[in-house]
């Protein structure tokens, strides 16, 4: 603001300094507004369509009349018969600072009071708000139609000495005064607001005192007036881009949310599942190998039935952390489960890379030495197999279950011990060991 008013009394002190006369400059500023002003006029619109607050629309409607202003302006520059086109600039200040009086006087009521609104219909007292930018348009284009009433009024006289002009100076100060006062929990809007119309009562400002077409006053009145129409509409953009980042955010956090157990913080089934379908679709165009490695906490209704319940789950919390720990790579998936047991998703890995895997998580867990009953330590059990490329055309659901089938026999030999579900030979009742080699005991 103090840059503002700096700049405005420089360049009044300025006023005898010729300036370069382009023809094309006052046609290229409206047009330069009226995009601007559309602009904000839309964002402010699709605003109040997602937040209900009724001050929007009359604030819409104050960059509506902006963007007539500057329509009139670029239609009205050819004609000869007005000599002084800020006339049209200098009315639309009464409409333009009258939107702002508005949109501020709703702004600071109760929001306790604000009509509710449905998606179908409008309650009656929002009414005259939803209409207040049709009604500025019908004013304004009555002006318009009039514009000999106010050419006779200013003549070819100076803007300075016509009521009018310094009338639309006063309100414009009277509206900063306000705007700037204003308090409430949209203080970003209220001070743009006030930037904006200081702007405005600069580029008044100027014309006031020297408004001859390309002088120093009317380009610095020009880019005030374009600084004001663009100010909004920059720091809109700024925050729907602000949004737009907040908001994959907070996708990104509840989507991770929603994949995560609970309890353990590594991922649940259901991520598990969608991730077990993607790599086994990316290893059917590859060819490369996938693993999965299924584990379940030996004796553990026991040891809930022993410590307590709220010790089975620092347990299954400590577990969870030794599971995630031990994953190297960016692609393994550890997930939980159900209950006691977790399933690891080995993308690439080789049957001999399971192992080592299963064989390292074995030994992490028995190194917690967590007490359990009958003066015992908590172990596992776990339960892995490996399906190379030739397995394409067979569901992968099938892989899980011999995972599984090898969890099974790792928990019916006895328990706390690693086995492979290759090193089964799938007998008529149980599988059985296809060699005890190959098989982890401990």
């Amino acid at each position: 603001m103090l840059l503002l008013i700096t700049v405005s009394m420089i360049t009044m002190l300025r006023v005898a300094q010729p300036w370069p006369q382009i023809s094309l400059l006052a046609p290229l500023m409206a047009t330069m507004i009226i995009l601007g002003t559309g602009a904000s006029v839309i964002f402010l619109l699709r605003r109040f369509h997602i937040q209900k607050q009724f001050f929007l629309i009359p604030l819409a409607g104050t960059y509506g009349v902006f963007a007539l202003a500057a329509i009139t302006a670029a239609f009205s520059s050819h004609d000869s018969s007005i000599n002084h086109l800020s006339t049209w600039e200098i009315y639309s200040q009464f409409s333009f600072c009258g939107f702002i009086i508005i949109a501020m006087l709703y702004h600071r009521s109760n929001e306790e009071t604000l009509p509710k609104l449905n998606r179908f219909g409008l309650g009656k007292n929002t009414l005259p708000f939803m209409l207040t930018p049709l009604i500025g348009i019908i004013l304004y284009m009555l002006a318009i139609n009039a514009g000999t009433l106010f050419v006779a009024i200013l003549g070819n006289t100076s803007v300075a000495s016509a009521p009018l002009g310094w009338g639309s100076w006063a309100i414009a100060a009277a509206t900063f005064g306000m705007v700037f006062l204003a308090r409430g929990n949209q203080k970003w809007l209220t001070l743009l607001l006030s930037i904006a119309v200081l702007s405005q009562l600069s580029h008044i400002s100027q014309l006031l005192v020297d408004n001859t077409p390309f002088s120093v006053t009317w380009h610095m009145a020009q880019l005030f007036s374009l600084f004001s129409s663009c100010i909004l509409l920059a720091v809109l953009i700024l925050q729907l881009s602000q949004f737009a980042r907040d908001l994959a955010r907070s996708h990104s956090e509840l989507r991770e949310k929603a994949h995560k157990d609970s309890l353990t913080g590594i991922y649940n089934r259901g991520y598990f599942d969608e991730m077990l379908e993607t790599e086994w679709h990316r290893i059917q165009r590859t060819g490369s190998p996938i693993s999965i490695l299924m584990l379940d906490i030996d004796h553990f209704k026991a040891y809930n039935d022993w410590h307590g319940h709220l010790k089975g789950d620092k347990c299954l919390q400590k577990i969870a952390q030794i599971i995630q720990a031990n994953l190297q790579r960016a692609g393994d998936c550890a997930a939980r489960f159900g209950g006691d047991e977790f399933v690891v998703l080995l993308p690439y890995s080789t049957a001999e890379g399971c192992h080592e895997i299963a064989q390292k998580l074995h030994q992490a867990i028995q190194k917690l030495k967590l007490p359990a009953p009958n003066q015992g330590k908590i172990s596992v059990s776990i339960g892995h197999a490996t399906w190379l490329g030739h397995h394409a055309t067979r569901p992968i659901t099938e892989l899980l279950s011999q995972a599984d089938m090898a969890l099974y026999t790792a928990k019916s030999l006895g328990r706390n011990r690693v086995v492979r579900y290759e090193d089964l030979e799938p007998g008529p009742a149980a599988p059985r060991l296809q060699s005890s080699e190959m098989v982890a005991s401990h």
